[in-house]
């Protein structure tokens, strides 16, 4: 079984493809190529259509690709938002509330890298949707990165791997002991506190009284 496989299990998933640096890890866009349906935002589908996956829906407002060459790599109609008050991102996952419902999994790929400003804005948006979705998680060459609401919350692991957390909210606290670094009722005061952290079992209990991003690395360290 590979890392992946065992940090997400490959389940029914919705698959958002947003802008930014594209994976690069066959089993990454594997996971892409397998959602259903596939959502493109906006200028995603340049770099889709080099791999010849196509999307079911593309979304955005129009500003970052060519139509009419990239129209056979779209099932359906573009969908064209011009509300310059959220991203493409933003738009994409709207679309899914609206049409599919919130009981969905989904797995955003090619959301950071390139430029920083859209990094950090769409790492942002996953603290804003961790109550709304099922699962809501980013999927890159380089790891996991996954919103959970408050609770309890029971995430794979692998003894070495590289796992990072980010709590936008100070008051939020965090406990997990699976951890080289064990947490007990922590609250991180700056974005950069919880990272770096190293998982000491096959899994990880996770319990905190507000959202929480979790970063999972494949990176494993002996």
């Amino acid at each position: 079984m590979s890392i992946l496989t065992h940090l997400i299990p490959n389940i029914k998933h919705i698959s958002i493809c947003a802008n930014g640096l594209f994976p690069t890890n066959t089993e990454v866009i594997a996971r892409l190529k397998n959602g259903s349906p596939i959502i493109a935002c906006d200028g995603a589908l340049n770099a889709m259509s080099k791999h010849g996956i196509v999307a079911d829906f593309a979304i955005g407002d129009g500003d970052s690709l060519d139509r009419d060459k990239l129209k056979d790599f779209i099932k359906n109609p573009y969908i064209q938002i011009d509300d310059q008050n959220t991203n493409d991102l933003t738009k994409a996952i709207n679309f899914i509330a609206e049409n599919y419902g919130c009981n969905q999994s989904i797995l955003i790929f090619a959301a950071t890298g390139l430029r920083e400003d859209h990094t950090l804005g769409n790492i942002a948006l996953l603290e804003q949707y961790s109550t709304q979705f099922k699962q809501i998680a980013m999927l890159s060459d380089f790891g996991i990165l996954e919103a959970l609401p408050a609770g309890t919350h029971r995430l794979n692991s692998v003894i070495g791997q590289q796992i990072s957390f980010f709590c936008f909210n100070q008051k939020t606290e965090i406990s997990c002991e699976e951890l080289k670094w064990p947490l007990v009722n922590k609250n991180f005061l700056a974005l950069n506190h919880g990272t770096l952290n190293q998982a000491t079992a096959a899994h990880i209990n996770l319990e905190s009284n507000g959202s929480v991003i979790v970063f999972r690395a494949f990176e494993v360290k002996y």
